[in-house]
Parts: structure tokens; C-alpha cells; sequence
């Protein structure tokens, strides 16, 4: 896996946050609790918008990603259904540690964050 993750740092030119690195390096890509899906197919660079540079690291069952910012690594939630946000966490540890928290419920969670528009144009 390590080599892996070197190729993924240097596809998205940046540096997996610590805590990220770790997890996947320990657990791999993979499921957790049918509730949140690590692959290296949902890895992608947000392009546009004011959120551009965030890099995507897992998918929810509704197809909901989220991402991290590496100038931070704070975590954020992108809505599929609509050009929506929020920022979630403000890092992957606190993520895990807020949906371990939660029982897993990452879909009642996501409905009590108070999201923001996106323009995804620009």
C-alpha cells in the first residue's frame, strides 16, 4: 500500500493529511459499517469553484463525497443531489472519531449540517 499512496500523492500533487494516511495504510480501501466507502476510484480533485484543490477521499451510500483540504486538511461534505457543502470536520481523525460517535449514522448526521451553495462553475 505504501507505494500506492506515494503514486496517489503525486497524481494530486499534494500529501495525504497524517491521520488519512495512516487509516489507509492500517485499513485499506473498503467499507465501513455499509455507511462510508474508501476506493481509489472516488479520488479526484475538485477543479472549479472556491473549494478547487480539495481532494475527494470516500463516498457515501448515496454517492455523497467527501473530501480534504490539504492547505488544512479539514474534511468537507459534497452533496450529489445539489451544489451544496459543508465543512464536517477539521480533520479526518475527528471525522472517524465523530461518526464512531454517531454509530455510524453518517446519513442523519449529514441532514443536521447546516450546508452552503456551491458554484461548481466557478
Amino acid at each position: 500500500m505504501p507505494i500506492e499512496l506515494d503514486q496517489i500523492e503525486q497524481t494530486f500533487d499534494t500529501q495525504l493529511p497524517p491521520d488519512l494516511r495512516e487509516w489507509l495504510l492500517a485499513m485499506g480501501y473498503g467499507d465501513v459499517d455499509d455507511t462510508l466507502s474508501f476506493r481509489r476510484d472516488w479520488m479526484h480533485t475538485v477543479k472549479q469553484g472556491h473549494l478547487a484543490g480539495t481532494v475527494s477521499f470516500a463516498q457515501d451510500e448515496l454517492g455523497n463525497f467527501f473530501g480534504y483540504r490539504p492547505t488544512e486538511g479539514s474534511v468537507i461534505y459534497f452533496c450529489r443531489s445539489g451544489p451544496e457543502y459543508a465543512f464536517i470536520a477539521p480533520c479526518f481523525r475527528a471525522f472517524m472519531e465523530e461518526l464512531e460517535t454517531r454509530d455510524f449514522r453518517l446519513l442523519a448526521w449529514l441532514e443536521e449540517l447546516a450546508t452552503e451553495p456551491y458554484e461548481w462553475a466557478g
